[in-house]
């Protein structure tokens, strides 16, 4: 009988736990599907400033295709910096076929360079 009252609050704090651990995994999975993009540009970045990009679909709390450049550093820099591209632009749409076409792997970012192969 006396392990009963020291029990009880270890299990009511495992419970409380375990309920926090589903809404904390609700926010992230919710975070996710929010835009990430708020602003995109609507002009063509250089492809040689590219290092790679990544395109996120349409989501339940997105309407909207979000493309993801990784630009490369400048000037030895080590900070990333990433910038949104609109998908309706031209280089936004040839980004879009090409990570369709030839990011076969489904790798969450592609290399722009993978784009710009030489046909052999």
């Amino acid at each position: 009988m006396a392990f009963l009252p020291r029990a009880l609050p270890l299990l009511l704090l495992a419970v409380v736990c375990i309920q926090l651990s589903g809404v904390l995994a609700e926010e992230q999975a919710d975070r996710r599907d929010r835009c990430w993009c708020l602003k995109s540009l609507k002009k063509r970045v250089p492809r040689e400033e590219i290092e790679e990009f990544s395109i996120f679909p349409r989501r339940s709390k997105c309407d909207t295709v979000e493309i993801i450049l990784t630009l490369k550093p400048v000037n030895n820099s080590t900070e990333v910096v990433q910038r949104c591209l609109s998908p309706e632009t031209k280089q936004g749409i040839n980004l879009q076929t090409c990570w369709n076409n030839k990011n076969t792997n489904n790798t969450p970012t592609f290399k722009i360079s993978n784009c710009f192969e030489s046909h052999k």
